[in-house]
Protein backbone atom coordinates (compact mmCIF):
# COMPACT_ATOMS: atom_id res chain seq x y z
CA UNK A 1 0.00 0.00 0.00
CA UNK A 2 1.91 2.97 -1.19
CA UNK A 3 -0.30 5.44 0.92
CA UNK A 4 1.54 4.03 4.09
CA UNK A 5 4.91 4.65 2.82
CA UNK A 6 6.77 7.80 3.55
CA UNK A 7 10.49 6.97 2.22
CA UNK A 8 10.59 4.23 -0.09
CA UNK A 9 12.67 1.77 1.83
CA UNK A 10 13.59 3.65 5.12
CA UNK A 11 9.89 5.10 6.38
CA UNK A 12 6.42 3.47 6.32
CA UNK A 13 3.20 4.22 8.59
CA UNK A 14 2.29 1.32 10.51
CA UNK A 15 -1.56 0.81 11.11
CA UNK A 16 -3.01 -1.75 13.41
CA UNK A 17 -6.31 -2.93 14.01
CA UNK A 18 -7.06 -4.36 17.70
CA UNK A 19 -10.68 -6.17 17.76
CA UNK A 20 -12.38 -6.46 21.25
CA UNK A 21 -14.66 -9.36 21.09
CA UNK A 22 -17.76 -8.66 23.18
CA UNK A 23 -19.93 -12.16 22.27
CA UNK A 24 -19.85 -14.54 19.37
CA UNK A 25 -22.85 -15.95 17.73
CA UNK A 26 -21.35 -17.51 14.98
CA UNK A 27 -18.66 -16.96 12.01
CA UNK A 28 -16.26 -14.52 14.16
CA UNK A 29 -14.30 -14.26 11.29
CA UNK A 30 -16.49 -13.19 8.88
CA UNK A 31 -17.69 -11.00 11.47
CA UNK A 32 -14.15 -9.59 12.39
CA UNK A 33 -12.93 -9.05 8.94
CA UNK A 34 -16.39 -6.59 8.04
CA UNK A 35 -15.37 -4.57 11.50
CA UNK A 36 -11.61 -4.63 10.70
CA UNK A 37 -12.40 -3.16 6.86
CA UNK A 38 -15.10 -0.79 8.02
CA UNK A 39 -12.42 0.80 10.51
CA UNK A 40 -9.68 1.03 7.85
CA UNK A 41 -11.88 2.62 5.57
CA UNK A 42 -12.21 5.41 8.32
CA UNK A 43 -8.95 5.51 8.63
CA UNK A 44 -6.76 9.03 8.54
CA UNK A 45 -3.10 9.44 8.74
CA UNK A 46 -1.30 13.18 9.52
CA UNK A 47 -0.30 14.24 6.04
CA UNK A 48 3.56 14.37 6.44
CA UNK A 49 6.58 15.71 3.68
CA UNK A 50 10.14 14.92 3.19
CA UNK A 51 12.59 17.48 2.49
CA UNK A 52 16.61 18.16 3.97
CA UNK A 53 19.62 18.07 2.26
CA UNK A 54 19.72 14.44 1.35
CA UNK A 55 15.94 14.11 0.90
CA UNK A 56 15.09 11.94 4.42
CA UNK A 57 14.09 14.47 6.86
CA UNK A 58 10.42 13.94 7.42
CA UNK A 59 7.62 16.26 9.29
CA UNK A 60 4.53 14.67 10.47
CA UNK A 61 2.16 17.64 10.25
CA UNK A 62 -0.85 18.84 12.66
CA UNK A 63 -4.02 18.20 12.45
CA UNK A 64 -4.75 21.79 13.17
CA UNK A 65 -2.28 22.76 10.39
CA UNK A 66 -2.70 20.40 7.14
CA UNK A 67 -5.57 17.84 6.37
CA UNK A 68 -5.18 14.62 7.40
CA UNK A 69 -5.52 11.85 4.41
CA UNK A 70 -8.01 9.07 4.14
CA UNK A 71 -6.64 5.07 3.58
CA UNK A 72 -7.78 3.99 0.21
CA UNK A 73 -8.72 0.48 0.18
CA UNK A 74 -8.85 -0.23 -3.36
CA UNK A 75 -10.05 -3.66 -3.47
CA UNK A 76 -11.51 -5.05 0.13
CA UNK A 77 -10.51 -8.58 0.99
CA UNK A 78 -14.02 -9.52 2.16
CA UNK A 79 -14.34 -13.71 4.28
CA UNK A 80 -16.77 -15.43 3.13
CA UNK A 81 -17.15 -18.48 5.38
CA UNK A 82 -18.82 -22.07 4.45
CA UNK A 83 -19.48 -24.24 7.43
CA UNK A 84 -19.95 -28.69 5.80
CA UNK A 85 -21.81 -31.11 6.80
CA UNK A 86 -22.40 -34.65 5.86
CA UNK A 87 -18.62 -35.20 3.98
CA UNK A 88 -19.42 -31.63 2.00
CA UNK A 89 -22.30 -32.64 0.47
CA UNK A 90 -24.25 -30.08 2.81
CA UNK A 91 -23.13 -26.73 2.78
CA UNK A 92 -24.42 -23.67 4.78
CA UNK A 93 -22.69 -19.79 4.18
CA UNK A 94 -22.70 -18.04 7.32
CA UNK A 95 -22.81 -20.62 9.92
CA UNK A 96 -24.15 -19.58 13.48
CA UNK A 97 -22.80 -20.72 16.53
CA UNK A 98 -25.17 -23.85 16.88
CA UNK A 99 -23.77 -24.46 13.44
CA UNK A 100 -20.26 -24.35 14.36
CA UNK A 101 -20.97 -26.84 17.21
CA UNK A 102 -22.10 -29.42 14.89
CA UNK A 103 -20.16 -29.08 11.24
CA UNK A 104 -17.93 -31.56 10.14
CA UNK A 105 -15.50 -28.61 8.56
CA UNK A 106 -15.01 -24.87 7.65
CA UNK A 107 -13.72 -23.22 4.59
CA UNK A 108 -13.59 -19.41 4.50
CA UNK A 109 -12.96 -17.77 1.73
CA UNK A 110 -11.34 -14.42 1.06
CA UNK A 111 -12.69 -12.66 -2.16
CA UNK A 112 -13.01 -9.22 -3.61
CA UNK A 113 -15.82 -7.84 -4.95
CA UNK A 114 -14.06 -8.07 -8.58
CA UNK A 115 -14.24 -12.06 -7.91
CA UNK A 116 -10.13 -12.27 -6.85
CA UNK A 117 -9.51 -15.12 -4.59
CA UNK A 118 -7.09 -13.67 -1.92
CA UNK A 119 -7.22 -16.57 0.34
CA UNK A 120 -8.83 -19.74 0.99
CA UNK A 121 -8.84 -21.31 4.44
CA UNK A 122 -9.96 -24.90 5.31
CA UNK A 123 -10.10 -26.34 8.96
CA UNK A 124 -11.16 -29.11 10.11
CA UNK A 125 -12.98 -32.02 8.80
CA UNK A 126 -12.29 -34.48 5.29
CA UNK A 127 -11.24 -32.80 1.99
CA UNK A 128 -13.78 -30.93 -0.19
CA UNK A 129 -14.52 -31.72 -3.99
CA UNK A 130 -12.94 -29.17 -6.11
CA UNK A 131 -16.37 -28.84 -7.69
CA UNK A 132 -17.73 -27.93 -4.38
CA UNK A 133 -15.39 -25.83 -3.39
CA UNK A 134 -15.64 -23.64 -6.96
CA UNK A 135 -19.45 -23.36 -5.97
CA UNK A 136 -18.51 -21.80 -2.50
CA UNK A 137 -15.98 -19.39 -4.57
CA UNK A 138 -18.78 -18.57 -6.87
CA UNK A 139 -21.37 -17.88 -4.08
CA UNK A 140 -18.14 -16.25 -1.84
CA UNK A 141 -17.90 -13.42 -5.17
CA UNK A 142 -21.60 -12.45 -5.42
CA UNK A 143 -21.35 -12.04 -1.34
CA UNK A 144 -18.31 -10.53 -1.50
CA UNK A 145 -19.49 -7.42 -3.44
CA UNK A 146 -22.97 -6.74 -1.68
CA UNK A 147 -21.08 -6.96 1.62
CA UNK A 148 -18.57 -4.21 -0.15
CA UNK A 149 -21.24 -2.26 -1.26
CA UNK A 150 -22.71 -2.04 2.48
CA UNK A 151 -19.60 -1.57 4.12
CA UNK A 152 -18.77 1.58 1.62
CA UNK A 153 -22.28 2.57 2.55
CA UNK A 154 -22.12 2.00 5.81
CA UNK A 155 -19.15 4.47 6.27
CA UNK A 156 -20.30 7.43 4.25
CA UNK A 157 -23.62 7.55 6.21
CA UNK A 158 -24.77 10.81 7.63
CA UNK A 159 -23.72 10.14 11.43
CA UNK A 160 -20.53 9.67 10.24
CA UNK A 161 -18.98 13.08 12.15
CA UNK A 162 -15.94 14.73 10.84
CA UNK A 163 -14.07 17.66 12.13
CA UNK A 164 -12.57 20.08 9.72
CA UNK A 165 -9.54 19.50 10.67
CA UNK A 166 -8.74 16.22 11.99
CA UNK A 167 -10.69 13.04 12.17
CA UNK A 168 -13.04 12.37 14.66
CA UNK A 169 -15.28 9.69 13.18
CA UNK A 170 -18.49 8.06 14.54
CA UNK A 171 -19.55 5.21 12.63
CA UNK A 172 -23.16 3.66 12.36
CA UNK A 173 -23.78 0.07 11.01
CA UNK A 174 -27.90 0.57 10.10
CA UNK A 175 -27.30 -2.50 7.56
CA UNK A 176 -27.74 -6.10 8.20
CA UNK A 177 -24.73 -7.65 7.65
CA UNK A 178 -25.90 -11.23 8.40
CA UNK A 179 -27.82 -13.39 5.79
CA UNK A 180 -28.69 -16.75 5.88
CA UNK A 181 -28.51 -19.21 2.86
CA UNK A 182 -27.96 -23.08 3.21
CA UNK A 183 -26.77 -24.88 -0.29
CA UNK A 184 -27.28 -28.23 -1.03
CA UNK A 185 -24.08 -29.26 -3.29
CA UNK A 186 -25.04 -32.12 -5.46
Amino acid sequence: MEFLCVVAGKHVWSVHVDLHILDDGGNLIDAANIAALAALSTFWRPECTVGGDDGQQVTVHDPEVRDPLPLTIHHMPIAVTFAYFGEGNIVVLDPTYKEEAVMGGRMAAIVNSNGDVCAIQKAGGEGLMSSVTMQCLRIASVKAADITSKIKKAVSNPLRLMTSRGAHVLIWFPTKFKSKHAYDVK
